[in-house]
């Protein structure tokens, strides 16, 4: 044990003093009395000359050493020394986006879980619950008791990814802001950024020269998808009477992929198309279609990958109306 204020320790010299306080013999005061014959067992100490008596065991003198002695170690402020570890901040960053909905590989926490709802911004989705009431009020937006309270769930929290692009560019520009700080004219990183990803992000480019202490953490073992990229829809430019929808079909593999590809006008297929999906830019595709009324193209393409998120896209369709009547 040490000691902050060493100095304190000069106070200990009162504990003497408080001792000496009961040593000193009481002075007597000399009164006039008509006998002594009650007062006999006294006499032994009013014959007594020394200025200091016995020390006889008192519980107050004991307790007034005490809190004494306490007060003059609490002035000395003591403290206890060890050897610690140096830590770092240490900044976690987990990719929330559809692309982790990859089956690759063995599930992992953050791969589990049905598909719902974006999160903002690939913040957590929050926490899952057994409790079914408290999961209806937290989807019609009220406060479940035991997420505002901070009681733990049931069950421990899972993350999981939804279908929403990947912004991982901002996520590390905040977390870099963290990490970070100014001394003197140059910025001095004092923490560790930690990101578990597929790499599957388009805007990290922005960061290349942050010089970020980040270290990746990758999942996923391989890139075997096939996906709908785009799709949009609008007035064929040869036949008026009829619909263009155009979609664009893309092979992330390295080997050719064999796929069918499925047009749906609400509840009814319209066509099927059999595909080989080269691994080359987004393949184009044009569909032909005759529509009597407003409704949503969807596309289905059937395809043996990992990620199924992207396998599915809808268009709404409306068709214009006539001259005459949209005056």
């Amino acid at each position: 044990m040490s000691f902050l204020a060493p100095f304190a320790f000069v106070f200990a010299a009162a504990l003497p003093v408080v001792v000496l306080f009961y040593l000193l013999k009481r002075k007597r005061v000399v009164k006039l009395v008509p006998s002594t014959l009650l007062w006999q067992k006294f006499l032994a100490e009013t014959q007594a000359s020394a200025p200091f008596q016995k020390l006889r065991h008192n519980w107050l003198l004991v307790l007034q050493l005490l809190l004494l002695a306490l007060a003059v170690l609490a002035l000395a402020r003591p403290y206890l020394t060890g050897n610690a570890r140096p830590t770092r901040l240490r900044v976690v960053i987990l990719d929330g986006s559809a692309s982790m909905q990859s089956t690759d590989e063995s599930p992992t926490p953050l791969r589990t879980g049905p598909p719902g709802s974006p999160p903002p911004r690939g913040q957590p989705r929050g926490w899952r619950t057994d409790d079914r009431p408290a999961r209806r009020r937290h989807h019609r937006g009220q406060t479940v008791p035991h997420l505002r309270q901070g009681r733990p769930p049931s069950r421990p929290p899972r993350l999981f990814p939804g279908d929403t692009p990947t912004r991982l560019a901002e996520a590390l520009r905040i977390a870099g802001a963290f990490t970070f700080e100014k001394r003197g004219e140059e910025q001095v990183a004092f923490g560790e950024i930690h990101l578990f990803s597929d790499g599957a992000a388009a805007d990290l480019e922005e960061l290349a020269n942050e010089n970020l202490p980040l270290t990746y953490h990758r999942i996923g073992q391989r890139a075997r998808n096939a996906g709908i990229v785009n799709v949009d829809v609008r007035a064929h430019p040869e036949d008026p009477g009829r619909r263009a929808l155009f979609a664009g079909v893309f092979n992330a593999s390295t080997d050719p992929l064999p796929a069918r590809l499925e047009l749906w006008f609400e509840e009814q297929l319209v066509e099927t198309r059999a595909l080989d999906l080269a691994p080359a830019p987004p393949q184009p595709l044009v569909f032909a279609v005759t529509q009597d009324r407003d409704g949503l193209f969807r596309l289905r393409l059937e395809v043996e990958d990992d990620l199924a998120a992207d396998n599915e896209a809808a268009i709404l369709s409306v068709l214009p109306c006539p001259p005459t009547s949209c005056s």
